[in-house]
């Protein structure tokens, strides 16, 4: 890599790097995940226990703790706003791409550090509060050590380091999601051992420090949540676990190619160069692989966790993400191969993204500008043009196979990202709930009531749990619903119409449940594209969005 190839990586990670952490006043908390993920820590600070999650005053089981800790030492240290709760994922996204690079070293790590910070799938992700930007963090931790446990062992030099920090990041992959923080590391582990055929291995990992650090970091917690709430594990590992993944339980079924078509789109402009590395790893013996055992290891770290949520029952976005730095390492080891040619490829790439533009501007923006400000709009068409831009500017310069030309493309998603950070304040009011709760709470003496539905915004903006009305969701996972939170729906039309002030949260399209209710009818007071705020006070306050 020439100097002014590196002085771009170095500038595009540090540019990534700081697009990361950017946040305009008014970037609220995006419905459902960002919000719950930020109320649930603030309701155990407030509950002044750090072992029995909550969820709007009602104990929730979904997930282990390591990111409700550590949203909770951020609200601590920043104060409870949506910067301080986006700070710890923000702070494994670096913290992941900082671990490649030092694990891979000198121009390998750099490249695969530059590409993860920059895919979209994983730049987006890791701008989001959810659970899967800590886990990703520590599997990396845990992978990264596996190697170095490899490596060490194949030197014959001792890997008792490498396997406690194998042990640490297994262990706080557990605290961040559950059983897959073992399992998935765990078969990466026993195929490339049984590819390689060195069985030693694992005898090695068994009896090391791996194990028990692995206990240590762990198991406390799931021993403390037991103790505190009998019925806890069945919960947490068979319904969230085995349940989850084998049936529809969570109606989040997708096609079985879903992860595939998310990578492929997730991982752009870089895609192009995972696939020429694609097409250079076929090999047609055992030998050849083992010739190959580092990108071997890679290579099952980013296959095994596809494959394992391709076929699950359950699937969200977010899931592949621990998959990614894995690909990023694969695609800079080809990158710093041969040249590549992608010219084709760049050419179809930036016809696609002139043609979206070109689309937007003359059928979307207008149709949006019906519910939308023009200026919001600016933003996200300016970042869309930059892309494009970068991506033409990529074409220009691909002919003879030069990594500037994927640079030059990853420059306009920097462009596209940067616009979109600053249109997010103006989108807002649609992707989240605050100012929607904020006009339900000032309603005069009115109790604020969620209509056969939870809002996850609505008890971060207000401070405190709120009314639940005919509806339980993943609410309350041990079954204790008080009544003063959880109202029957008989319950709330009585109330409703003995005059009681109400400020109501309700689906859009819930709204046809008034035309039999009969009165009083509700005014309202503020919506957004999913949610309706209503009201049977008079007279209405003024401040309310008509």
């Amino acid at each position: 890599m020439n100097m002014t190839e590196r002085t771009g990586v170095i500038a595009l990670i540090a540019a990534f790097s700081l697009l990361l952490f950017i946040e305009l006043p008014g970037s609220a908390l995006i419905e459902p995940d960002e919000a719950r993920y930020a109320e649930i820590p603030r309701e155990m600070l407030a509950a002044g226990d750090l072992v029995t999650p909550r969820l709007n005053g009602t104990k929730y089981y979904e997930k282990p703790p390591l990111l409700y800790w550590a949203n909770a030492a951020s609200f601590k240290l920043l104060g409870e706003t949506p910067f301080a709760a986006r700070l710890p994922a923000r702070l494994s996204a670096l913290g992941t791409a900082a671990l490649i690079a030092w694990s891979l070293g000198g121009e390998w790590g750099l490249w695969a550090a530059l590409i993860l910070l920059s895919a979209p799938l994983s730049f987006v992700l890791g701008r989001y509060n959810v659970t899967d930007g800590v886990l990703t963090f520590a599997m990396t931790l845990t992978l990264v050590a596996m190697r170095s446990f490899f490596q060490r062992r194949d030197r014959g030099e001792s890997a008792i380091w490498a396997l406690a920090a194998l042990g640490l990041g297994a262990g706080l992959a557990v605290l961040a999601k559950g059983l897959i923080g073992i399992v998935l590391p765990g078969l990466v582990f026993l195929l490339w051992v049984g590819i390689v055929g060195e069985w030693k291995r694992l005898w090695e990992l068994i009896l090391s420090p791996a194990p028990v650090v692995l206990f240590a970091v762990a198991a406390p917690w799931f021993i403390m949540m037991e103790r505190a709430n009998p019925g806890f594990s069945q919960v947490f590992f068979i319904r969230e676990h085995f349940q989850r993944f084998a049936t529809n339980e969570a109606k989040r079924e997708g096609p079985i190619y879903y992860f595939v078509l998310a990578f492929i789109g997730g991982f752009l402009p870089w895609t192009f160069a995972f696939g020429a590395w694609l097409a250079s790893a076929r090999v047609k013996t055992r030998e050849a692989l083992k010739e190959r055992r580092d990108e071997l290891l890679f290579a099952l770290w980013f296959f095994v966790i596809l494959a394992f949520f391709s076929v699950s029952k359950s699937k969200l976005l977010p899931y592949i993400l621990p998959a990614l730095p894995a690909a990023a390492t694969l695609t800079a080891h080809r990158i710093l191969g041969a040249p590549i040619r992608l010219r084709v490829a760049l050419t179809v790439y930036a016809l696609l993204f002139t043609t979206a533009l070109i689309v937007g501007i003359v059928f979307v923006w207008p149709f949006l500008g019906l519910m939308i400000s023009g200026e919001a709009l600016v933003a996200p068409i300016s970042g869309l043009a930059a892309l494009i831009i970068g991506a033409w500017t990529a074409v220009r310069i691909s002919a003879d196979g030069r990594r500037s030309a994927l640079l030059a493309a990853t420059a306009g998603w920097g462009g596209l990202y940067l616009a979109l950070v600053v249109a997010l304040p103006a989108f807002s009011h649609d992707l989240a709930t605050d100012d929607l709760a904020r006009y339900a709470a000032s309603v005069p003496g009115a109790t604020v009531v969620a209509y056969k539905n939870y809002p996850q915004g609505f008890a971060w903006t207000l401070g405190h749990p709120i009314v639940v009305a005919d509806f339980t969701g993943e609410l309350a996972t041990d079954g204790n619903r008080p009544s003063e939170l959880f109202w029957s729906n008989e319950e709330f039309w009585k109330r409703w119409k003995s005059g009681e002030p109400l400020a109501v949260v309700l689906r859009r399209r819930a709204l046809a449940d008034w035309s039999t209710a009969g009165e009083p009818t509700p005014t309202a007071l503020a919506f957004n594209g999913t949610y309706l705020v209503v009201t049977n006070v008079r007279p209405v306050p003024t401040a309310g969005r008509p």
